[in-house]
């Protein structure tokens, strides 16, 4: 039929280059762009004392800046480029490998509703198993220079010294559900 016709492999390989090439880009373009807004609510987020002490995301922006400079906004960044980049290519190369396999199975050429639900669905499963690991560490690093300040403890008591740090640790004391703590949470509300 029309519908299985075949695409030779060198065109496949390069459509999955470019689309993994554009999705890496995209995703880091976004992550630059956003990353402090996501400090901020993460940092809004922590609950206690710290918390309490911002009025909102535009204060957490300016207390930073001013007390952290242009680091303080891009904490957990490191975790981004490694782990959310490569996520971010998943998510959108298996979104697109899934919907060209369930518009074939469906034998429709329009792409209905339901093919592009459950390819998001199925990819963000996918994607999650490198996007969560990576938001732990993140949030972790945003938030920790606060609670340290909270305890009274200074910058050289930091639970986590970097990225590789944290994951290190949160394996080592609290094992793979430590590192995929909020796993499902992130389903229900990504997917």
């Amino acid at each position: 039929t029309d519908a299985q016709i075949a695409v030779p492999r060198h065109t496949m390989d390069a459509d999955l280059l470019h689309q993994a090439l554009g999705s890496a880009t995209a995703g880091i373009i976004s992550r630059i762009c956003t990353h402090p807004l996501d400090t901020a609510k993460a940092r809004l987020q922590s609950g206690g004392k710290v918390a309490n002490t911002y009025r909102g995301p535009v204060d957490v922006l300016r207390k930073t800046i001013r007390t952290e400079g242009i680091r303080g906004w891009y904490r957990g960044f490191g975790a981004i480029l490694v782990g959310g980049t490569p996520g971010t290519m998943v998510y959108l190369c298996s979104y697109e490998m899934i919907k060209k396999r369930l518009s074939a199975i469906s034998n429709s050429n329009d792409e209905s509703f339901i093919v592009h639900f459950a390819s998001g669905m199925l990819a963000e499963t996918i994607a999650c198993i490198v996007y969560v690991p990576v938001d732990v560490i993140r949030e972790r690093l945003q938030v920790q220079q606060q609670q340290q300040r909270g305890k009274g403890a200074s910058s050289s008591q930091q639970q986590y010294h970097g990225s590789y740090d944290a994951m290190r640790k949160i394996m080592k004391n609290e094992g793979l559900g430590g590192i995929y703590k909020g796993y499902g949470a992130t389903l229900l509300s990504f997917g």
